[in-house]
């Protein structure tokens, strides 16, 4: 199987996109680190996520750590039909990662809690209600089974499913009324590689394997193009 086959979509659009790299030194090993941003995603809704393996031919991985960090932003409007409303509407969200290659220890889960200050709503009236609240969670992996599922080749990849799940909960006096409003999480999700170099390897350029994803997504494009059109 080529690199082309390997990519996924994330949200209607290449991966690859959405990659960045960066490396780092600390004292005998090295760290390779990979960022996807996804942006804004509404509630109740799922996800995949193509992150890059570690490129064995680097060297020795050590450790790998995965973190997932995710702001719950709401902005719910109220109008109270039977009396002046005093009150808040609470956003309770949770974002679950799962990772099908890692079998043993598959899924990371965050909860963030949104919960505006209160405010008062004049009875007919229309207000809006607005907050934020951000959380991270990360795992790290260092069991053998765990490091060789993560390494392979220049190219390789695996899938990370994102899902996002949550509630908007309206709390105050009184609760009779029209609501509606909009409610997403922004998660950006990160893979950390730390590992000991070869002796003789070097450190790629940041931008070889924004490169080499650029390459290869644009392939898979014009495969999917060309068999449309028979």
């Amino acid at each position: 199987m080529n690199v082309c086959q390997k990519l996924g979509i994330v949200g209607g659009s290449l991966s690859f996109a959405l990659v960045s790299q960066c490396f780092s030194a600390q004292a005998a090993t090295l760290t390779q680190t990979y960022t996807v941003d996804l942006g804004s995603q509404p509630l109740n809704s799922s996800t995949n996520v193509v992150l890059p393996k570690f490129n064995s031919m680097l060297g020795t991985l050590l450790k790998a750590y995965v973190t997932v960090k995710s702001t719950v932003n709401n902005s719910v409007t109220i109008t109270p039909l039977t009396g002046n409303f005093t009150g808040t509407a609470t956003t309770n969200a949770s974002i679950a990662v799962n990772i099908p290659l890692l079998k043993v220890d598959p899924i990371l889960s965050l909860s963030v809690l949104a919960s505006p200050p209160e405010t008062k709503i004049a009875n007919r009236g229309t207000g809006t209600v607005s907050g934020s609240a951000s959380g991270y969670v990360s795992k790290s992996y260092d069991s053998q089974q765990s490091l060789s599922a993560l390494s392979g080749c220049d190219g390789d990849t695996f899938i990370a499913g994102l899902m996002t799940t949550g509630l908007t909960k309206i709390q105050g006096n009184p609760v009779i009324g029209s609501f509606g409003g909009l409610v997403s999480a922004n998660t950006t999700l990160t893979g950390v590689y730390e590992y000991e170099p070869h002796a003789n390897a070097a450190v790629p350029e940041p931008m070889t394997a924004v490169g080499t994803f650029l390459a290869a997504g644009m392939g898979l494009w014009w495969k999917r193009r060309a068999s449309k059109k028979i």
